[in-house]
């Protein structure tokens, strides 16, 4: 039998891990980008309020890097919308 159609299926395996079906390189998305194409999903799914959903993806997004002092750390996504400016109004 001819070796022309054999491939090693382990580095195929790992190869897949990392690449697109086409053998691009397609890195996996941060937390933060997986977060956010969450909600850029969400803005036309039936039952949530659209402006809300857009104002949310048009919010300002912060990831925090947290530890306690008990050793626990974590990350955590921060997003604030319809973010104002307060005005002093002098009487």
């Amino acid at each position: 039998m001819s070796d022309e159609f054999s491939i090693d299926i382990d580095k195929a395996l790992e190869n897949a891990k990392n690449t697109d079906h086409i053998g691009f390189d397609n890195p996996k998305p941060t937390g933060l980008e997986s977060v956010k194409q969450a909600v850029n999903n969400c803005i036309n799914l039936a039952g949530l309020d659209k402006k809300l959903m857009g104002d949310i993806a048009d919010g300002e997004w912060s990831v925090y890097h947290t530890s306690n002092s008990v050793g626990r750390q974590s990350q955590k996504i921060v997003i604030e919308y319809n973010i104002t400016e307060k005005t002093n109004v002098e009487s």
